[in-house]
């Protein structure tokens, strides 16, 4: 089910009714029937007074049992249909996210740091389960109850009615205290966010204990933002807290009026027992509405951040919007090649890709390779290729090997033994005794277990059995040694599934640019300063830029 997400909370629930409806019907009739079943009950205790006063010796039990069993079924079966769609909601709701994080550039939700879209795929989703399950359940207790209730106690005597109006007026102003309080549990919530993040980025960058605690700055901020969030928080529930008391204070003063009501119309000891049974049955969904309150407030907060989310991710950013305009075909089917317009440094770049052919980009630190990769990336995605992209930093899930390589999905025998002989070609099999260890090895949070130029060569890995055509790697062997890249890329472009693919890829070592069939050098401000054939550029003597440039590296 694709839920409205950019929508209003109203057409969101509206939404999760329509696609629910034999549950939440279901779910109305028991909270009905429990309603009704339980109006009996002040009844029946006001015959248990009356036969009291009588001094009645037996009176039959059987109804009081079923009158038990019936709450019990009916209240049960209310909150399983009301709490199972709400599950699926909160679920639904997660993949619908992230799923439009996947489909989207980093351009779109760069304004979002790692902490808050958890904050929104974890904690804001969980919300408005919350909100679903929880509050809408109990809003339509208090409503059923009002409706099967009120007009019992009025059948019995109507000025009993007037005497519940203070547990109405203490209800009304503990919901308005309460909404009042939306905007401080909005700032909690992003505040929560920033202190997510601000662990987040300190564990993947330090790693280590020591250094954690020995980031000053870090502390620093970390102190500031989560005492705001504390703040925020305490003053909401400051709120909340000096208006809780105002439904049992209302209970209190409608209890004695209808007391007083009783006393004048002369209607007996039992009738206070019907009534206070009727202020029972009132209380017990009213007693709620402190918890509803707060689930709705933080709920409409949490709906707010998804929003922008939602909203942001559908906007697109200037580079894409400029992307999108300048590659409406940049594959040309006579060359083979494809053609990409890109930005750069306040220029347009085109840049050529001949098709099933390794091309490197060159340049010094600084210069634009990675960004134009990710330009051509951002092309290729959007013209529906397969591509596959291994960024400086892959990341790597604590989870095995084999998982990592496949990512989810379930690899048949020809795969696993592709595999495998990729982990020995990389020379990765030597990380445990035998295939079957190795491929259930456990790699740990960023693939901590491995060094920095095993874990890149394991995204490699994964990135070559993702079937991909095009394969984007930038810097691919800036974490091994000469000898072993070399060992590597021998044996890797022997491979007869790899003569089918087109490699782009960035580098600054000479080791690298070698096995590459196409050299584009870049200059920042200046753009392409040389392209051509890798034999011909790096020739002795032949006056290349891209000689030159390495010449001067080795010196």
């Amino acid at each position: 089910m694709k839920l409205p997400l950019e929508k209003s909370l109203g057409k969101l629930t509206t939404a999760q009714f329509i696609s629910y409806w034999p549950f939440y019907l279901g779910a109305f009739i028991c909270l009905g029937l429990t309603h009704w079943t339980q109006s009996f009950l002040p009844f029946y205790a006001k015959d248990l007074a009356d036969l009291v006063v009588v001094g009645a010796e037996e009176f039959e039990t059987g109804k009081y049992f079923l009158l038990a069993l019936g709450i019990i079924v009916f209240r049960t079966s209310s909150r399983l249909l009301f709490f199972g769609p709400a599950r699926y909601m909160e679920r639904n709701m997660r993949v619908d996210i992230l799923k439009r994080l996947e489909s989207s550039i980093p351009e779109r939700y760069q304004a979002f740091s790692p902490g808050q879209l958890f904050q929104i795929l974890y904690t804001d989703t969980e919300q408005m389960r919350a909100f679903v399950g929880f509050g809408l359940l109990q809003m339509g207790n208090i409503v059923i109850a009002l409706v099967v209730l009120l007009p019992k106690l009025y059948s019995f005597n109507p000025d009993l009615l007037v005497a519940l109006s203070p547990i109405f007026l203490g209800s009304i102003l503990f919901s308005v205290i309460v909404g009042s309080t939306r905007s401080l549990w909005r700032k909690a919530m992003d505040y929560q966010g920033d202190v997510q993040n601000y662990i987040m980025e300190s564990y993947a960058g330090k790693r280590t204990i020591k250094n954690y605690h020995a980031e000053s700055s870090f502390i620093e901020l970390f102190k500031i933002h989560n005492l705001k969030e504390i703040v925020n928080a305490y003053k909401a529930g400051i709120a909340v807290s000096f208006s809780i008391p105002l439904i049992p204070l209302g209970l209190g003063i409608s209890f004695i009026w209808g007391a007083h009501i009783i006393h004048a119309a002369d209607l007996g000891p039992s009738a206070l027992i019907l009534f206070s049974g009727f202020v029972f049955l009132l209380l017990e969904p009213l007693a709620f509405l402190s918890w509803i309150g707060i689930v709705f407030v933080s709920s409409m907060a949490s709906w707010k951040r998804i929003v922008e989310l939602m909203k942001a991710l559908n906007v697109r950013g200037k580079k894409e919007v400029y992307l999108l305009e300048h590659n409406e075909k940049p594959f040309d089917e006579s060359t083979q090649s494809y053609t990409f317009n890109v930005p750069f440094w306040d220029e347009n770049l085109k840049v050529g890709i001949p098709l099933k052919e390794w091309s490197v980009l060159i340049g010094q630190t600084g210069h634009g390779k990675t960004e134009v990769m990710n330009h051509m990336a951002l092309v290729l995605k959007k013209m529906g290729e397969d591509i596959s992209y291994v960024g400086q930093a892959p990341y790597l899930y604590n989870d095995t090997l084999v998982n990592n390589i496949f990512l989810g999905r379930e690899p048949g025998q020809e795969e696993i033994v592709e595999a495998l002989n990729l982990l020995n070609l990389f020379e990765l099999s030597y990380l445990e005794k035998d295939s079957a260890s190795l491929l259930e090895m456990e790699i740990g949070e960023y693939g901590k277990r491995l060094s920095g130029g095993q874990g890149k060569r394991l995204a490699l890995i994964r990135s070559f059995m993702s079937g991909a055509d095009i394969l984007l790697w930038d810097d691919p062997f800036s974490s091994v040694d000469i000898i072993l890249e070399k060992t590597i890329v021998d044996k890797l472009r022997k491979l007869e599934t790899v003569k089918n693919k087109t490699f782009i890829i960035t580098s600054h070592r000479l080791s690298t640019v070698r096995i590459c069939d196409r050299v584009i050098f870049l200059k920042k401000n200046e753009g392409i300063i040389e392209v051509g054939e890798t034999l011909q550029v790096l020739k002795e003597n032949s006056g290349s830029k891209t000689y030159e440039y390495f010449q001067n590296q080795m010196v």
